[in-house]
């Protein structure tokens, strides 16, 4: 069941959600490297932070479409690189895009985006290079063990 958000700064680059028991990175890919990537280089992202324990954490990933979900909210605002207005709460830092790239399963080469900017979740190619970020998550409460 998701509930309405509440985030905490950690203080290391990432943001928890105490109330879906979930972490996020608290700037997507465009804020750290200014680069738009596919899906497959949006999956390389979040493995690459895995990888490198980002966080002290090894479980970073792309969100499912109901974790996505948790970021949108219709009553914060917040601004992409544009400064354009965007929907998901201001703890998150100014300037990101609009739009991350989302993991379902699929059967075909499609994948799912949110847009920040109304909440949308739409398909598209996964290898299209689109104008999308990733905003990797981890549950919460696990641990590298």
């Amino acid at each position: 069941m998701i509930r309405k958000p509440v985030f905490i700064d950690n203080g290391d680059g990432t943001i928890t959600d105490t109330a879906n028991e979930l972490t996020w990175a608290k700037e997507d890919s465009w804020q750290v490297e200014t680069k738009w990537f596919t899906w497959d280089e949006a999956d390389r992202y979040a493995k690459d932070m895995a990888h490198s324990q980002f966080g002290g954490f090894v479980e970073w990933r792309l969100p499912t479409v109901a974790e996505a979900k948790t970021l949108y909210d219709p009553d914060m605002e917040n601004h992409d690189k544009y400064g354009t207005k965007l929907f998901f709460n201001p703890i998150f830092p100014d300037g990101c895009l609009p739009t991350i790239w989302l993991h379902e399963a699929s059967m075909s080469g499609d994948d799912y985006i949110l847009d920040l900017r109304n909440g949308e979740i739409r398909t598209l190619y996964k290898s299209k290079s689109g104008r999308m970020a990733a905003r990797p998550v981890r549950k919460a409460y696990e641990s590298i063990e």
